[in-house]
């Protein structure tokens, strides 16, 4: 048998093997609370979501109608990663040489990010199977004249931005990497049939008022705290393997890219951290955010150890160690044999609270992880609300609320509820605050108009009086004084995004409800915090008794003195 056919069926076996570990995984692992999240999208299949574009969502509802349960949720993840390694194959050149194709996949696996992507449902893995085509693709773009590959590459490009945003990164420091490519009409008409594919999405956008593109520009932004730069740096030795990290460090510095696709990658590597090393002095950067970049690592390594055996030992190496460990991590991910606290094992609160809940939709405070978790795991739809103490996500943009209108409810609230009346329960590693709320007055979507000229010089201690409008979106009314717990209006006092002060706003010269579909105007009065001193920005919110508000408003800067 000639060796170079040997090698080919090696690393088709592989893929197959590596496809049928990570299957099994994904049918025995329980769900991450951001997967379960993921899979409330595809109840709802859109053009966009609050987080991320619909490809998540879309190969969710894939999936589940092909397989129930967790394994329905990751199959076509699963899939896509196998896939991906087929497309770097290329890439590398297709090493057929039994011990290279060792070494590549090695070196594949060593990789702890895509180990985790291998069978997790998240929008990472798309993101990273288009990276891999759009790579090859770009390949043959640059070998080949002629339409062919100019359309699938736009195509690949819509397909990247329909997986996570980050995909306008990668195109960009492809361009960075070769601006040659703007004196190319096909570069040109590969963009403009990407940008046409996408326009859905951002129609989507424009018509909810941009809400993803305002939050990851941002509302994501914190104040600088030196641990988010060192943690950052910590997570990329972490993800790309410490063992092999080290090892990419020697060769950018000691050898230089041959060809436009070595450019490429490092355009790729050098973009990608110095971009997230810069939003490490805005906040937190999550570590799958450089994910793509496991490819470009790869592909870089590989090409040094076909030159240097001494350097092509030591990674197989390391690769072997690190797939042994890892491999005992998965293990421990599916059985759970020594008791580890991960998000991967907090399946049990779930029947608790159910326990408790009995017959009554459950509302969720706070949270959009431990809905989605109870909704997958009940099979129950479960409901919830933020507010202005906690970040804005999906449930913000479904109307699902307005179904709770006058119903009883069981209220699962967090801690910041200050409540008399409630029931603090322990679950197992979760707790509440518990309540049944009768007849919920439901005004999620209700918004505050505040009148021009608001401000902007404030007395501590001084009473406001200001004529406020409320309009109800909704098709019932709402009684702010019906109910178990009453809704009230509260000033908002913010400083750098973060609230100071809930000064309670009476409001007078008119009954107090919002009818259905109408404005309702109010004579509103309240008083300037003892508390506040500096420059703020002020707005209206509304509350249940008891709990912090949820803007309603705009907010205007005042000055208190």
């Amino acid at each position: 048998m000639d060796r170079k056919d040997s090698g080919g069926k090696w690393f088709g076996g592989l893929l197959a093997a590596w496809a049928l570990v990570n299957l099994v995984q994904a049918g025995l692992t329980e769900l991450d609370p951001d997967e379960a999240y993921y899979w409330m999208y595809s109840l709802e299949l859109d053009w966009g979501y609050f987080d991320h574009p619909p490809v998540v969502a879309l190969m969710i509802r894939a999936g589940t109608l092909v397989f129930s349960g967790e394994l329905g949720v990751r199959f076509w993840f699963v899939l896509l990663q196998p896939l991906s390694f087929y497309f770097i194959w290329l890439l590398a050149g297709k090493p057929s040489r039994k011990l290279d194709v060792l070494t590549f996949i090695g070196l594949l696996g060593a990789i702890p990010i895509l180990e985790a992507y291998g069978f997790v449902a998240t929008p990472d893995g798309p993101l990273l199977f288009f990276t891999a085509l759009f790579l090859w693709l770009y390949q043959q773009f640059l070998k080949e004249e002629g339409w062919r590959y100019p359309l699938l590459l736009g195509l690949c490009m819509a397909a990247l931005l329909y997986s996570k945003y980050h995909g306008v990164l990668l195109i960009f420091f492809v361009l960075l990497s070769n601006l040659s490519l703007l004196r190319r009409p096909a570069f040109y008409l590969a963009s403009a049939l990407g940008f046409v594919l996408f326009l859905p999405h951002l129609y989507w956008q424009y018509e909810h008022g941009f809400p993803s593109f305002l939050y990851h520009l941002q509302g994501r932004d914190d104040i600088y705290q030196l641990k988010y730069t060192t943690t950052y740096l910590l997570n990329q030795l972490a993800i790309f393997n410490p063992f092999l990290f080290p090892m990419l460090i020697w060769v950018l510095w000691k050898r230089p890219p041959e060809g436009p696709m070595e450019r490429t990658y490092r355009y790729l590597l050098y973009g990608f951290w110095l971009f997230f090393f810069y939003t490490s002095f805005k906040g937190h950067v999550e570590p799958q955010w450089t994910a793509v970049l496991s490819f470009p690592v790869a592909l870089i390594l590989f090409r040094e150890t076909r030159q240097n055996p001494g350097f092509a030992r030591w990674v197989r190496i390391f690769s072997l160690f690190t797939i042994v460990l890892l491999l005992a991590a998965r293990l421990e991910l599916a059985f759970n044999w020594t008791g580890l606290k991960s998000e991967f094992h907090r399946r049990q609160w779930v029947d608790e609270l159910q326990e408790r809940a009995g017959n009554y939709p459950v509302l969720f405070h706070n949270t959009y992880r431990d809905v989605s978790k109870y909704s997958f795991y009940t099979g129950k739809k479960a409901y919830a609300f933020s507010d202005i103490e906690y970040r804005p996500n999906q449930f913000d943009i479904w109307d699902w609320e307005k179904e709770l209108h006058n119903k009883t409810v069981l209220l699962a609230a967090q801690n910041s509820w200050k409540c008399e009346a409630c029931e603090k329960v322990k679950l197992t590693r979760k707790s509440f605050k518990l309540q049944v709320l009768d007849s919920l007055q439901v005004a999620g979507k209700v918004q505050c108009l505040l009148p021009d000229g608001l401000g902007p010089d404030w007395k501590i201690g001084q009473q406001i009086a200001v004529p406020l409008r409320f309009f109800n979106p909704y098709p019932h009314d709402i009684d702010l004084q019906k109910g178990t717990l009453p809704i009230t209006a509260k000033g908002v006092f913010l400083k750098d995004g973060v609230p100071q002060s809930y000064p309670l706003v009476r409001l007078g010269g008119a009954p107090l409800a919002f009818p259905a579909g109408d404005t309702t105007a109010f004579e509103a009065q309240f008083s300037v915090p003892d508390s506040l001193s500096g420059t703020y920005q002020f707005g209206i919110g509304l509350s249940w008794d008891g709990l912090p508000p949820d803007l309603k408003s705009k907010l205007v800067d005042v000055r208190v003195e």
